[in-house]
């Protein structure tokens, strides 16, 4: 009868044993290469993400500003109110100008027309006058742009006056 030598079969167990550690760990640790490498494109998603919002809000406040210039511009003579604010650099990164954001250039303000409403006088001692007072009514459409192209379209209606008949 034949037997087998103890101390040769333990160490072929043992050295089975410790090839299969080795795969258990290899695997374990692709797995974690994988989640690591994607934690970190999730991140930089993230901050992407973060940026482009953050650059937005500013085209966003860029637009307002062409807005509040337009409205400033605003006359009782409706040919000097419709003049198109021309592109203007807020800083180095945003700038704003009148039009629509797919318009290559800057245009002009659209007179809608006037209308009477009555009222009261802004003239001290007037009063009251019933025939009423003239309001022009304006659209603008103003453009903020920043950084990466970002473009944010306001598009405001206007009334100016009173102005008196």
């Amino acid at each position: 009868m034949w037997s087998r030598h103890p101390s040769t079969d333990s160490t072929a167990r043992a050295a089975r044993a410790d090839g299969f550690a080795m795969v258990i760990a290899l695997i374990l640790l692709l797995l974690l290469v994988i989640l690591g490498t994607s934690l970190l494109s999730l991140s930089a998603l993230e901050s992407n993400i973060s940026h482009n919002d953050y650059w937005a809000e500013g085209a966003l406040h860029a637009a307002e500003a062409s807005v509040h210039a337009a409205i400033d511009a605003l006359r009782p003579d409706p040919v000097s109110s419709t003049q198109p604010i021309p592109l203007t650099s807020i800083s180095d990164d945003y700038d704003y100008r009148s039009g629509g954001r797919l318009a290559a250039d800057a245009e002009p303000l659209v007179y809608l027309g006037q209308y009477k409403e009555p009222g009261y006088s802004i003239n001290v001692g007037t009063g009251y006058n019933p025939s009423g007072y003239s309001f022009a009514r304006y659209r603008i459409n103003a453009t903020g742009s920043g950084p990466r192209q970002i473009r944010r379209e306001i598009e405001v209606m206007a009334h100016y006056g009173p102005i008196p008949e």
